[in-house]
């Protein structure tokens, strides 16, 4: 292998600097807090899953299924890295069917598409997923529709979140993921797609009317949710959503970032009330609706509209001059203050400690030699 390709990332892949990193983690931390605010237990699912496991229920020439990373192990057993959180949870559910119901979890963990890359779509990437599993009805959809709002206005993200009913779309696999391009491409492009599956007119017909779909009982519930909730004003109505996957069987949902260039959702979900009996297959019926937080598009709109605040990932630095010891002392004691403290240990060159501190951003550092540790006054310098 040449050693520029051992030297450099896969298409769709990526390595996070610290900044950039310290940006993934707040992201992380306030969705698993706001997740655990509302009563939602962590879990792990295997990143390996069978094959079968992960094109059951799918068409084999669709889409999701062509992205699949497929593998084979030494047991010569056909494997495939999983594509989302979902259904590997629905295998855990059941594997688990003692597990009481309601049943509501999280799950933050990295999945892999091998799809088109773009701006906030890669092929390796993170998503942060809340369900529940045995409850029906829209107090439960509005639960995670608020708690979708709350968590992006804490990441300063203005937003809009889209919703449907898939009850409202009653057409063929190939005919809803036409419709679901609608709000990407022309009518003219639209409609030519459409009349691959059915005629000219129909198709006209259908694209005219989506916009007028009158909303069914689930949607005027939902609605009566978001409005108890304070929170209608940040959702709007779209009677052509349909997230494409064929495993929705009721409410729907997108959000999509207010005054920015993306233009792709930073995260999606639904009910899908019929995925986990079939894998069960033991008569009982398996209620569920979840969200997924998509990290990749968050962290490219949060980069757009917050480099300019971009704040420090270290508070202060103390240079030693031959006092090491007391440093680490001091700095533990500031530590416990809520600062974050480098203390430098490359040795009592000054300037070139003070040009290490600046390159990472670092805007106060004290110098302490014998003096400082001996009860003089710590000066703090501030680097520009």
């Amino acid at each position: 292998m040449a050693k520029l390709e051992i030297a450099t990332n896969i298409k769709g892949s990526f390595d996070a600097d610290p900044t950039e990193k310290s940006m993934r983690n707040r992201v992380t931390d306030i969705l698993r807090n706001k997740f655990e605010a509302y009563g939602y237990l962590p879990v792990e699912t295997s990143m390996i899953n069978y094959l079968s496991l992960l094109t059951y229920k799918y068409d084999p020439e669709a889409e999701i299924v062509r992205e699949i990373y497929k593998i084979r192990d030494q047991g010569d057993r056909d494997l495939g890295l999983r594509f989302d959180l979902t259904v590997p949870f629905c295998k855990y559910i059941a594997m688990n069917q003692q597990l009481r119901m309601p049943f509501k979890r999280y799950e933050i963990g990295k999945v892999w598409r091998n799809g088109p890359v773009k701006l906030g779509r890669a092929r390796e990437f993170y998503q942060c997923d809340v369900d529940v599993v045995g409850l029906g009805g829209a107090h439960i959809e509005a639960e995670l529709i608020i708690m979708a709002v709350e968590a992006y206005k804490e990441m300063g993200l203005d937003v809009v979140i889209k919703y449907n009913n898939r009850k409202l779309l009653p057409y063929s696999d190939a005919v809803i993921a036409c419709i679901d391009r609608m709000a990407k491409i022309s009518r003219e492009e639209l409609v030519k797609d459409l009349s691959a599956h059915m005629t000219k007119p129909e198709a006209e017909t259908l694209v005219d009317n989506l916009k007028n779909t009158p909303k069914c009982d689930e949607l005027i519930e939902l609605e009566k949710c978001l409005a108890d909730l304070g929170v209608l004003d940040s959702c709007e109505y779209t009677p052509y959503l349909a997230r494409g996957l064929n495993v929705y069987t009721g409410t729907v949902f997108e959000v999509f970032a207010r005054n920015s260039k993306m233009t792709s959702s930073l995260g999606g979900g639904g009910r899908y009330d019929k995925i986990i009996g079939n894998f069960v297959e033991n008569g009982k019926e398996y209620p569920a609706v979840g969200i997924s937080f998509g990290l990749e598009p968050i962290m490219a709109v949060i980069m757009e509209q917050q480099a300019s605040k971009a704040q420090p990932l270290i508070d202060a630095m103390l240079v030693p001059l031959g006092t090491e010891s007391w440093c680490q002392g001091y700095a533990n004691t500031l530590r416990k203050q809520g600062q974050k403290v480098l203390v430098y240990l490359g040795g009592k060159a000054i300037g070139k400690a003070i040009e290490y501190g600046a390159s990472y951003g670092i805007k106060r550092v004290a110098i302490i030699g014998e003096d400082e540790v001996n009860g003089k006054a710590i000066v703090w310098k501030e680097v520009s």
